[in-house]
């Protein structure tokens, strides 16, 4: 058992750089626009196009990464795309003007779109049942890791002007490379990673489980007991992430373009609000993942996002309550949203379409994200505490969803550590 789980966790991390990517290119990209918009000599418009691009790419890299890799195999598909991410990374690294610079971050955002879906059936499919909160929950980990490291890189780099942005993504170039080569190139991690699956007849499904595996995907798409779920965690993940992707992609535009701080207050600020919420994600969280407390914290983790947006909104985005809110913000939000988000994605489905499922909710994540961050800039330059109550009102319609969600686990008496605990355990 041991030497299982000390293979589960090398596999998961390797495999969790997907979220690592994933959220450095979006935060990374964030971090950088100030001095983009500089450089290049943008306006408004074009700081809230580049980041609708990097966006939208990263969708349409999760529509198709999902299916290709449930079609032609995850592990295939997985390092391809890590590779690609290397590719795109380096290119925007290495720009010279602005045309240069939006194919690299579209190529970057195709292939990290492509990798988070494949990334998650790679690790569901070698990961016992009873340990997926735990497990999956880390990957999240991973995500705070590419956030937290991203903008400590950022601050120890404001200084350096336009070769902030070069050392920047020059370090996302050089985690994926590696991670590559240690997937592609080497023979013992090929043989762990194959022996890791676990075969359904192990797996200690249902009854009903072991039916879904033997339909389609489109089919299964037209099944109440499947369609339904899919639009419940299109809609939480959708009403989570706009808060979270605006505060990633433009929490520095805000505080230096908005508030009138330095880009070294930003950044700083930035860094440690996520190193606290990494200590409650790994500390409270991923203890908690698989036991009754799972919707707890749920609940409670809402209630503080929302309560912290409102008296932000209420004293008009003012520096200081806003960077006190952020941090409640940042804290609460390892509670629910994206780490829940991935749990469910693998619990509510059967192996063999669960990349396509988490791929299409994804893509249409950050489409709508996308559209939502092309206007940001200019709804943050009209009224600051309008964008805050945007963002309370999305995160009220995210916990209607995450409710909705459970009633549907409680009524169908799918297996859930709240609910309808698994009885039995994988075998050795």
């Amino acid at each position: 058992m041991k030497s299982r789980s000390k293979s589960e966790w090398m596999l998961t991390m390797n495999a969790s750089i997907a979220s690592y990517l994933d959220a450095s290119l979006l935060v990374t990209t964030g971090i950088v626009l100030a001095l983009w918009k500089s450089h290049f000599g943008l306006n408004a418009w074009w700081v809230g196009a580049i980041s609708t691009i990097v966006t939208l790419s990263v969708a349409l890299g999760s529509l198709v990464g999902g299916y290709l890799s449930d079609k032609f195999g995850r592990v295939k598909v997985f390092n391809l795309d890590i590779l690609f991410v290397a590719l795109g990374t380096l290119i925007v690294a290495l720009s010279v003007n602005l045309s240069m610079l939006i194919s690299g971050l579209f190529i970057a955002g195709v292939a990290s779109g492509a990798d988070l879906p494949t990334s998650l059936a790679v690790i569901s499919e070698r990961t016992e049942a009873q340990r997926y909160g735990k497990v999956i929950a880390s990957t999240e980990i991973f995500w705070l890791a590419g956030i937290v490291i991203s903008q400590g890189l950022g601050f120890l780099t404001a200084n350096l002007g336009y070769m902030s942005t070069q050392i920047l993504f020059l370090w996302l170039f050089l985690v994926a490379i590696v991670t590559w080569g240690v997937r592609a190139l080497s023979p013992k991690f090929h043989q762990m990673e194959t022996e890791m699956v676990i075969h359904q007849d192990d797996a200690a499904v249902t009854e009903e489980e072991k039916d879904a595996q033997k339909i389609p995907f489109r089919k299964l798409m037209r099944m109440p007991r499947y369609f339904v779920p899919m639009l419940g965690l299109t809609g939480f993940y959708l009403f989570w992430n706009i808060p979270a992707n605006t505060w990633g992609s433009f929490l520095n535009y805000f505080l230096v373009t908005i508030d009138g701080r330095s880009q070294q207050f930003s950044t700083l600020s930035a860094f440690f609000a996520n190193i606290l919420g990494a200590f409650v994600l790994y500390g409270i969280y991923m203890k908690l993942a698989d036991t009754k407390y799972r919707y707890v914290m749920t609940r409670i983790g809402l209630i503080l996002c929302i309560l912290s947006f409102v008296v932000s909104a209420i004293y008009g985005g003012v520096w200081l309550i806003f960077t006190v809110s952020y941090f409640i913000y940042c804290m609460a939000n390892m509670l629910h949203g994206e780490p829940l988000y991935k749990i469910w994605s693998q619990t509510l489905y059967p192996v063999h379409v669960r990349a396509s499922v988490t791929g299409i909710t994804y893509a249409i994540v950050r489409a709508v994200t996308a559209i939502f961050s092309f206007i940001t800039p200019v709804i943050m330059g009209y009224s600051p505490e309008l964008l805050i109550w945007i963002l309370v009102g999305s995160l009220i319609l995210c916990w209607v969803s995450a409710e909705l969600i459970m009633r549907f686990i409680d009524h169908h008496q799918i297996i859930d550590p709240v609910y309808h605990p698994r009885q039995t355990k994988t075998k050795k």
